[in-house]
């Protein structure tokens, strides 16, 4: 066998590997968000929504953009940036939420290290840009982004409460006798949403049929050949 052929093979086991590595990352995610264990601690404290969203949003992108016409290690790599891509839209929003606090509160805080920070995370949102073409807008999109929007507001309105802070970022409009947990969902609940507007610009229903012809083709080059 060609070197080059031993090395496609490879490629492909290794991104059918990858898709059941995402499935058991998504049951691990669904078992301990289950059971209250939000904190993954052999990822450095990653929370069980993030590990199960990005697992979610890798296994439909990496069979989108092949679908679309990518090859396949190339639509597995564009598919972890995707992802990543996901995660630091979440993390601009989060920040430019707490330097709008800094600049409510007091203009002359918002420091340099904020914005390079913000600069770095946008850039690494860049890569979503390789994948325009393959990405739909729908109303399912329309309508987790609105909700959204609306749950960060609201959260605002409870003076932005985080979980490891005691203070509020901003005036309480709405009150809680319990911060600890409204930041902790609200903060999960965004996120989720997030995660499912990014989901349904992969158009989930045609990586899925492409999903299943990927399994139908798999199952039959396993199969033996027919005695002639």
């Amino acid at each position: 066998m060609p070197t080059h052929a031993r090395i496609d093979r490879l490629v492909h086991w290794t991104v059918v590997a990858s898709y059941f590595l995402a499935a058991a990352a998504f049951i691990v995610a669904l078992v301990l968000t289950y059971q209250g264990a939000i904190w993954v601690g052999p990822l450095g404290g990653v929370s069980s929504v993030s590990v199960g969203s990005v697992a979610v949003i890798y296994a439909i992108g990496q069979y989108r953009f092949k679908d679309t016409g990518f090859p396949e290690a190339t639509s597995a790599v564009l598919a972890v940036l995707f992802a990543d891509a996901f995660l630091q839209v979440y993390e601009v929003l989060y920040n430019l939420t707490f330097g709008l606090a800094s600049v409510v509160n007091d203009p002359v805080t918002v420091s340099g290290t904020e914005v390079r920070m913000l600069l770095l995370w946008g850039i690494m949102i860049l890569p979503a840009y390789l994948v325009l073409g393959s990405l739909r807008l729908k109303r399912l999109g329309v309508a987790a982004l609105a909700l959204t929007a609306i749950l960060w507001v609201v959260w605002i309105l409870y003076g932005f409460p985080q979980y490891y802070l005691t203070s509020y970022s901003f005036h309480q409009y709405l009150l809680t006798d319990n911060s600890f947990y409204v930041s902790l969902w609200l903060n999960f609940g965004t996120k989720a949403l997030l995660a499912v507007f990014f989901v349904s610009l992969l158009e989930p229903t045609k990586a899925l049929r492409a999903a299943v012809r990927g399994l139908r083709n798999l199952g039959a080059a396993s199969a033996p050949a027919s005695k002639m």
